[in-house]
């Protein structure tokens, strides 16, 4: 008897025609008069336990509460100041032939840029199943029944932290020696200009050379052929090279220090024992009539030449 009436319920409000549940989705907390006239519908929700349907149905929202908890805390942060004290310090780095060629860089072609971030995904909205036990009603019967049970808003809370922070300052100082600063030179560069004060020529004041020796290259060798030759040999081609001549009619004559006073720093083939403790070279303003100039070596500890 009971079944017979349900299903003559239904067949009357299938007759009837209803809008969209779209329109209606959220008419929760209806009137007893309104509810009455679904309570048909209303009785056979109950009968199958259908409000995780009406929920879905009905696209009840979790509503969303806030629980924040404030933490405090120290942070400590050393503030070092740096003191510089003595004199920067020049370390001449002399290099063979002539010095590189600078590129020129093309600008680089416009790359297209990738989008950094992600396209929003658009959700489609569609209508939840219907059951098959409310099938034969309407959807805005469905959506009033489903209203008069009265189904709870679920509820979430949402925990965050607050952290208020104190920042401690400790200020302290260190003290350091200014950096060396490294220049490179290329004294042989072709072509090397003749009777000049300035790189490869200086004059020695002879500062930690103490014994010296004289080697002559004549124009029929490759150190004493040319001007390039007698620099190069001199500044690459022997060890302790004080200064070097070049005359264009007897070739290349190179003064050696025989036990220099070596400091140690600046180590390497020409310069065995490192730079000549002391050694100054300073401008070769009166180069003799028969040379080029005064070809200053490698191993100077301070070049006033250049």
């Amino acid at each position: 008897m009971h079944c017979t009436q349900i299903l003559a319920v239904a067949a009357l409000l299938a007759t009837t025609s209803y809008s969209s549940p779209v329109q209606e989705v959220n008419a929760r907390n209806l009137t007893p008069s309104q509810c009455s006239k679904v309570q048909s519908v209303v009785d056979v929700l109950k009968l199958y336990t259908a409000t995780p349907f009406c929920s879905s149905f009905l696209s009840i929202k979790t509503a969303t509460s806030t629980s924040t908890i404030k933490v405090t805390s120290t942070a400590t942060t050393t503030k070092t100041s740096t003191i510089t004290t003595g004199t920067t310090s020049t370390s001449i780095v002399f290099k063979p032939g002539n010095p590189p060629a600078k590129i020129r860089r093309e600008a680089e072609s416009d790359v297209e840029q990738r989008d950094a971030t992600l396209a929003a995904v658009q959700r489609r909205e569609s209508s939840p199943t219907i059951p098959a036990y409310v099938s034969a009603y309407a959807t805005t019967a469905i959506s009033s029944a489903c209203s008069c049970l009265n189904i709870p808003t679920p509820t979430t809370t949402v925990t965050t932290t607050k952290t208020a922070t104190t920042t401690k300052t400790v200020s302290t100082s260190k003290t350091v020696q200014p950096p060396v600063v490294t220049s490179t030179k290329y004294p042989c560069a072709t072509p090397i200009p003749t009777k000049v004060p300035t790189i490869p020529y200086g004059k020695s004041d002879g500062t930690g050379v103490g014994e010296t020796s004289n080697s002559r290259y004549y124009l029929d060798t490759p150190e004493g052929e040319t001007l390039e030759g007698c620099c190069n040999v001199c500044y690459f081609g022997i060890p302790n090279c004080i200064q070097a001549f070049w005359y264009s009619y007897q070739g290349c004559v190179v003064q050696q220090a025989v036990a220099p006073s070596g400091s140690g720093v600046g180590v390497s083939s020409v310069c065995p024992n490192g730079k000549i403790s002391g050694l100054t070279y300073n401008r070769d303003t009166g180069a003799d009539f028969r040379s080029t100039g005064d070809i200053a070596g490698p191993c100077g500890q301070v070049y006033n030449n250049f």
